[in-house]
């Protein structure tokens, strides 16, 4: 394992297809960042339920390592073998990261969302931003940031922005409410003016009333990457909100669960705002 003092982006290592999808978005992130990569595979000694044939974890590590160089030859990668369980292994990891990024464990396979599954207790738990990622290539849409009245929702409007600032495929910042008169979206609507101007890139603000959880899942259909808050600042202050759980499994687009924690964003100077708000009679 080597080390680097400059930020580090962390990608778990199973041998998946999301897995492998994983490693190739973590390499990419951290290359456009400026920022460092590290692949980790955790293992236990156990023998194989199944025949099929085991690949070595150094074999798992050397082939990540092969695929984060082809998406980003310039790349600084080491690779750490943990043993151990796989969650506990990552979440002592990322104590160290500002982004951890896992493929989704087959997630839209289940009929219902498995909560103890990988992806799963690590997006409620980690002390980072953690990325969920699915096999099947990735969308040019824009990035979609769901935005609640949370307290972090400006840490996740800030990886939004910074995100879509790199990806150049715009983006949407959604709101929905259910109660008249939520005084939230001025305060939203503050929030992602003063972003636009610090990040210099338009976004298109939708304040839509209806179900928090269906306004998300529809609006995600087209979305290149789903951006939302987990629920508080410290990790595991309670189960992952309900649109974060949707998301994860339903999603078909990448899902990054915010945490509050700092960002490194490069700000260009200028941008602009579109307000777009769409009641049910016009939706």
């Amino acid at each position: 394992m080597g080390t680097s003092s400059s930020p580090l982006v962390i990608a778990g290592v199973s041998g998946s297809r999301s897995s492998r999808r994983a490693v190739r978005i973590a390499a990419e992130e951290a290359a456009v960042h400026g920022y460092s990569l590290r692949l980790l595979h955790a293992f236990n000694w156990l023998p194989a339920l199944t025949g099929t044939p085991q690949t070595s974890p150094a074999r798992l590590l050397e082939q990540a390592a092969e695929q984060a160089a082809d998406a980003a030859p310039l790349l600084t990668v080491d690779t750490e073998l943990v043993e151990g369980p796989p969650l506990q292994g990552l979440l002592r990891r990322s104590r160290g990261a500002v982004l951890m990024v896992v493929g989704d464990g087959d997630l839209e396979s289940h009929v219902c969302l498995p909560r103890d599954t990988l992806p799963i207790q690590l997006a409620a738990r980690a002390t980072v931003s953690v990325m969920v990622t699915r096999a099947s290539p990735v969308r040019d849409g824009p990035v979609l940031a769901g935005v609640s009245g949370a307290d972090n929702a400006e840490a996740a409007l800030d990886v939004a922005f910074d995100m879509a600032a790199h990806r150049r495929t715009g983006l949407i910042v959604m709101h929905a409410w259910q109660d008249p008169g939520d005084p939230r979206d001025v305060a939203v609507g503050t929030l992602v003016e003063a972003r636009v101007q610090k990040y210099g890139i338009p976004a298109q603000m939708r304040l839509v009333e209806g179900d928090p959880i269906e306004v998300m899942r529809r609006e995600s259909g087209t979305a290149g990457l789903i951006v939302v808050g987990a629920r508080g600042r410290r990790p595991y202050r309670g189960l992952l909100g309900s649109v974060t759980q949707t998301l994860l499994h339903h999603g078909s687009a990448p899902v990054v669960v915010v945490r509050g924690v700092p960002w490194v964003p490069e700000v260009p100077d200028s941008g602009a705002l579109r307000d777009v708000r769409v009641h049910p009679a016009a939706a």
